[in-house]
């Protein structure tokens, strides 16, 4: 049997662990893990020791093999995101994705190991598409199993992500007194009582300039942490910053750079540096760049939250990635930062932009966990703890 140090989740879909992560930092003891990207299993592995994870297609998966290697057949929370690319805002929707039904198999495995509740997140994509059909038939299908759901959309900097990324939450249980709710927004608009949105200076603010070294691993700090975020950031790192590493932009992406202050993009650039295919973009009537060239060679405003990371963080020709005092893409460990995981959190493998990108903001994640923690408390008060 598992030694429970608090309730149990079992995280399908975990990708680099993000989301476990978040739901550790609020009390849920991750038990299991499942994801076929074999570079954020073994990100996953590295920072949460113990955790056994299975490694493959989630349609092989059963449930009898979650509850065993849980240790325990009680299992408190379900969580997981499945694959949304075919939803995603940030490219081109695909009606017959097949990756627009892993949630079946999120269903399925709900439905075999019957927990307490459950946690999907997701692309707000997925909450409009097909006038809200999608989001019909997946109520309809935890409804069949015995689960009701409830569903909002949330904004990750209301909860202290320096982030804009929109998700939404469904979040379902088959026990009929326990109320499901989702957490109050705790950054925002300092005249409703809110904190502050975290900033992308706060966020990245003590982290080194690379001043044209963009080969160098590991960098010490600038200085020591500023404010609440870099400390939570920086709370049992390492001495040296990893992952703050970059390369230098194209030639074209350079000139264009020049003209991009702080919080500009693409449509702030002169005419006449443009490239043949960004001249063709520019509208008619008025000569501007179309709405959706609004963040293309964006530059980051420090006193903002940075736009939504995505798996092209890299090249800040695809979006908001331009670093706020540098000409340069913003680091995997700056991405890392927006995303809210803090600085001892290492990636290991390859592909980093598409383990960092894809994952859920831990501090998102601890905002939902504590949440989800109030509900199961109410009904079990005595058998609720804080996982170590």
């Amino acid at each position: 049997m598992t030694d429970r140090l608090g309730p149990v989740v079992i995280d399908l879909f975990c990708g680099a662990g993000g989301l476990s992560e978040g739901l550790r930092q609020a009390g849920f003891l991750p038990v299991v893990g499942v994801d076929f990207d074999k570079h954020a299993v073994a990100t996953y592995r590295h920072n949460h020791p113990g955790v056994p994870v299975i490694q493959g297609d989630i349609a092989n998966v059963t449930g009898e093999q979650l509850i065993s290697l849980a240790g325990t057949s009680e299992i408190d929370l379900i969580a997981g995101g499945p694959s949304c690319q075919g939803f995603s805002t940030h490219g081109k929707r695909m009606q017959d994705d097949p990756r627009n039904f892993l949630f079946k198999h999120f269903v399925r495995l709900v439905n075999e190991v019957q927990p307490k509740m459950f946690l999907m997140e997701n692309v707000k994509g997925m909450l409009t598409y097909g006038k809200g059909a999608f989001r019909k038939q997946i109520e309809a299908a935890f409804e069949e199993i015995g689960y009701r759901t409830d569903f909002t959309q949330v904004l990750a900097a209301d909860y202290g992500v320096p982030q804009l990324r929109h998700r939404i939450l469904f979040i379902g249980t088959r026990i009929k007194k326990l109320k499901l709710s989702f957490p109050k927004a705790t950054h925002g608009d300092a005249k409703l009582g809110l904190i502050p949105y975290v900033s992308a200076a706060e966020a990245i603010g003590d982290l080194p300039l690379m001043k044209g070294d963009f080969s160098s691993e590991k960098r010490a700090y600038a200085m020591s942490p500023q404010n609440a975020y870099q400390k939570y950031c920086r709370t049992g790192a390492p001495k040296e910053v990893t992952l703050h590493i970059g390369r230098p932009l194209s030639k074209q992406a350079q000139m264009l750079a020049a003209h991009i202050g702080q919080g500009q993009g693409l449509r702030s650039a002169p005419t006449e540096v443009l490239p043949e295919r960004f001249k063709k973009m520019r509208t008619i009537s008025s000569g501007a760049l179309r709405r959706d060239c609004t963040t293309l060679y964006y530059r980051l405003a420090p006193d903002r939250p940075s736009y939504t990371i995505t798996c092209n963080y890299k090249n800040v020709a695809s979006g908001p990635f331009l670093h706020p005092w540098e000409d340069r893409a913003i680091s995997h460990r700056e991405a890392a930062r927006f995303m809210s995981f803090p600085d001892h959190y290492e990636f290991l493998g390859a592909s980093f932009p598409r383990q960092i990108g894809n994952a859920v903001p831990p501090l998102l994640g601890r905002a939902i966990g504590e949440e989800l923690l109030k509900s199961l408390k109410a009904i079990e008060p005595q058998r609720v703890k804080r996982a170590a």
